[in-house]
């Protein structure tokens, strides 16, 4: 599959066509570009050597733990569904009420042996013991999502200056690692459940703070002597003919007539 982009050159007066692969986030470019916005990561970390909290969100599964603490247990689809809500919730929590404006990022990955989704999140600060119980209280008795023991686990705080992160990119590799698999036949079956239902539901397996995905951003190339005029899916195996239209200028149409 390829990406036609259509495009004209004021200077030249003529249409400019661009073509490009089909990217999606289970190929290896897809992975190469997000090392590099790790890399830009790791040099904000060095400069800011602040406290970083790791904490690991969980859910219930379909198991009889689950039914005897709520009376009844979550398929992996309804688990996608209350992990993002959920975190959304307590992340919400976190950045409005315990720590106005705190950095964070986070990552989503599947457990190896059930395919169920957790979510690793860091935060760029300290917890107390008090703000960890309302936290833990929050997820399992208020949003209801997982079991107050092990539902929310503050996993550790490491920093910078004590050495504990040489790499910070290496760090989060370390949790995103299960994400990128160099090819599908090296799925477990509960693997190939997990990325189907994302695929499926188009969620995200990354997500950061404003501030650094500002600074992880890539910087865009500008020429103003070029207007967008189309973009189109190409797929050479037949499934369907011809180009199929993704998003079009409405001047597309003038300039072609």
């Amino acid at each position: 599959m390829q990406i036609h982009i259509e495009g004209y050159d004021e200077n030249q007066k003529d249409l400019v066509d661009i073509i490009k692969p089909y990217m999606h986030r289970w190929k290896p470019e897809y992975m190469k570009a997000r090392l590099a916005k790790l890399y830009l990561l790791d040099s904000w970390a060095k400069n800011h050597a602040t406290p970083l909290s790791m904490l690991t969100f969980t859910t219930y599964h379909d198991s009889n733990y689950a039914y005897h603490k709520i009376g009844n247990g979550y398929s992996i689809e309804q688990s996608w569904d209350i992990l993002k809500d959920g975190f959304w919730k307590a992340s919400m929590l976190i950045r409005n009420k315990i720590r106005k404006n705190v950095s964070y990022f986070w990552m989503v990955e599947p457990q190896i042996e059930s395919g169920y989704p957790h979510i690793h999140a860091g935060y760029f600060t300290e917890f107390t013991n008090d703000e960890k119980n309302r936290l833990k209280n929050h997820w399992s008795h208020v949003i209801k999502a997982g079991d107050y023991n092990h539902g929310l686990d503050f996993s550790f705080k490491a920093d910078y200056r004590s050495g504990d992160i040489s790499s910070f990119r290496n760090y989060l590799m370390k949790y995103m690692g299960k994400t990128f698999v160099d090819g599908m036949s090296d799925w477990k079956p509960e693997e190939l459940v997990f990325n189907a239902i994302a695929w499926k539901q188009g969620y995200r397996f990354f997500g950061c703070s404003r501030n650094l995905s500002k600074l992880m951003a890539r910087n865009k190339k500008e020429n103003d002597a070029y207007t967008w005029l189309c973009t189109s899916l190409y797929r050479d195996d037949g499934l369907f003919e011809g180009e199929k239209v993704i998003r079009k200028n409405p001047g597309w149409e003038i300039l072609n007539e």
